[in-house]
């Protein structure tokens, strides 16, 4: 028995998370775990190449051992970053900073030139840090572009929070999720009016908690630019009562 609405109580706390320092700390060790893992495994490989250089060595190179360890540094810092930043951004999707695949062609990168320096004749070799560098750099100026465009929506979504307009909608098709799911990521259509009463439908992304995931048929509300009714990217659906940026955030991925 309690006077405390525990479902509320815990979307508070959970609100109460969003850009702590706590979370910050776990994506940083998570990207962290991720670039040594895959540092550890891509310099394992090259142990192989030292074989030769061994003679009659009846032990395997150690570096061959950062095999072992690399693998689950990897996989455990995926799991962190994915934790800490669903806690800092309270969505899935979002990583803010850096994000974790440009980060793991950054350590494969560091072990490939870690392994290539330490191998008498490495020949072809050199050619596989010199790729996987271009191919992280690649990554870094991709992630950051879409951080620069994101950025860019957050200040067109603030801009229509204040001097767009929100009107009542109807969700008329979103996926149902299985019962072992634990929410959905996927396309929402609602329909609703516009400032001349024309009818639209419109179809977004967005991502959901099992608990907070709407049915076909519920209430919504939609943000939209009075002037461009018919631009999909100046649209923002969310749930009833939504009235600032932060609430029209919510349920986009």
């Amino acid at each position: 028995m309690s006077t405390v609405d525990p479902v509320e109580a815990r979307a508070q706390r959970e609100r109460a998370r969003i850009g702590s320092p706590g979370a910050v700390v776990g994506i940083v060790i998570g990207l962290v775990m991720i670039a040594l893992g895959a540092a550890l495994e891509v310099r394992a490989l090259y142990g192989f190449a030292e074989f030769d250089a061994l003679g009659d060595s009846d032990g395997p190179p150690l570096a061959v051992f950062g095999m072992i360890v690399g693998l689950p540094l990897m996989i455990i810092g995926f799991f962190v970053h994915t934790g800490a930043t669903r806690r800092f951004t309270g969505t899935l999707l979002s990583a803010p900073g850096v994000g974790p695949l440009s980060i793991l062609f950054v350590g494969f990168a560091g072990g490939a030139w870690w392994g290539a320096s330490s191998v008498s004749t490495t020949g072809i070799l050199w050619l596989i840090p010199i790729g996987v560098t271009a191919l992280a750099l690649l990554l870094l100026v991709i992630g950051i572009s879409n951080r620069m465009r994101r950025r860019s929506r957050n200040g067109v979504l603030a801009h229509l929070a204040t001097h767009g307009r929100i009107v009542a909608a109807e969700i008329v098709e979103i996926p149902e999720i299985d019962p072992s799911s634990g929410g959905l990521i996927g396309p929402i259509t609602v329909t609703f009016h516009d400032a001349d009463g024309t009818a639209r439908w419109v179809t977004k992304t967005g991502q959901w908690k099992r608990r907070d995931l709407p049915k076909t048929g519920d209430a919504a509300s939609v943000l939209f630019d009075p002037g461009a009714p018919d631009d999909t990217s100046r649209i923002w659906v969310a749930p009833v009562g939504s009235t600032s940026a932060a609430d029209f955030s919510r349920w986009h991925s």
